[in-house]
């Protein structure tokens, strides 16, 4: 469930930085998730390439649709 929160605050943003996206989190149905295993689905979805990171600033994701 973590990763579809995060995936859907991103494709609705087309991109957030990680504070943004830390803050917004919390507040879906549901979620229930300490800070490390965001950080953990984070670097998941990258892998996976649904996110990727800014390639001048790091703390910005990008939605990959």
């Amino acid at each position: 469930y973590m990763d579809a929160a995060e995936v859907r605050i991103l494709k609705a943003r087309k991109q957030a930085d990680h504070p943004t996206l830390m803050s917004e989190l919390p507040s879906q149905p549901k979620f229930n998730s300490t800070a490390t295993e965001i950080k953990e689905q984070i670097e998941t979805l990258i892998e996976r390439d649904y996110l990727k990171r800014d390639e001048t600033d790091p703390s910005i994701y990008h939605y990959l649709s």
